[in-house]
């Protein structure tokens, strides 16, 4: 079996697979991302949750994807625990049977790398692949299989905390939709202009995008992914295929094409 890690500011998303399929998890969980951890301490909670789902004993390699280098090593060094195998890190020099054409390939963070692995599995391009986590990420495929820019920005619930916490007097505030677009009171206001924000935002990027991306009469597929993608996707004017785990999909994929399969 292969354990797949998807380190991110937040989490860190892990998904079991068995090595000849690796486009379904048989069982995912996460554990939150901190960088004052020992290696030990994230070895200890992984094999309990491995454990609890009954996949302790057979893991033969793993996979990392990682935008948080501070915390890739403790991972590493766990995972290596864990498996007696050094983990496959997705990085620069990782064949992954697609074009990154931007100022600097090297740059493309792992998590776009992986998320288009998968992306390319489930979708004709040209594709958008937006990430609601931390940040939310547009990432942009054309129709030859290159990736050609992304946009980030920051992430819906970044925001909501960022207003919450240096508007002392706008108290508590729970993180949900409105009912109507213009609040009527505070908190229905502050999340109006946070979520539906963000829903209007998306769908104008994919208003703009598609223009680019379709010249010749092609279908724009979309992809939708992260831990906010619940919230925001399902109100937007585009039509999106949610792909829940698709960070972890395209990470073990990216380990079939550059690793022998055991």
């Amino acid at each position: 079996m292969l354990l797949a890690a998807d380190i991110g500011n937040s989490s860190i998303k892990f998904g079991v697979f068995d090595i000849g399929d690796v486009m379904t998890p048989v069982c995912s969980f996460s554990v939150a991302s901190d960088v004052n951890r020992t290696s030990d301490e994230y070895e200890f909670i992984i094999r309990g949750l491995l454990k609890s789902k009954g996949f302790e004993s057979c893991l033969e390699r793993s996979v990392i994807s990682s935008v948080v280098p501070s915390v890739t090593h403790l991972i590493t060094d766990a995972l290596y625990s864990i498996t007696s195998f050094a983990p496959f890190i997705i990085g620069a020099g990782t064949h992954t049977g697609f074009k990154i054409c931007t100022d600097s390939p090297a740059e493309l963070g792992a998590d776009m790398v992986s998320n288009t692995a998968a992306a390319l599995c489930f979708a004709a391009p040209p594709i958008v692949i937006c990430d609601l986590g931390t940040a939310t990420t547009l990432c942009v495929v054309n129709s030859a299989r290159e990736v050609t820019g992304s946009v980030i920005i920051p992430g819906a619930k970044l925001s909501f905390d960022a207003l919450s916490e240096s508007a002392e007097l706008l108290g508590k505030v729970s993180f949900k939709r409105p009912r109507d677009i213009v609040g009527k009171n505070t908190a229905d206001s502050i999340t109006s202009g946070v979520i539906n924000g963000n829903i209007y935002m998306i769908d104008g990027f994919i208003r703009n995008l598609r223009d680019g991306l379709c010249k010749n009469g092609e279908s724009l597929s979309l992809i939708a992914t992260g831990g906010l993608s619940d919230i925001i996707i399902p109100h937007c004017r585009n039509k999106f295929t949610t792909v829940k785990n698709l960070t972890l999909i395209g990470s073990a994929v990216l380990y079939a094409k550059n690793c022998k399969l055991n």
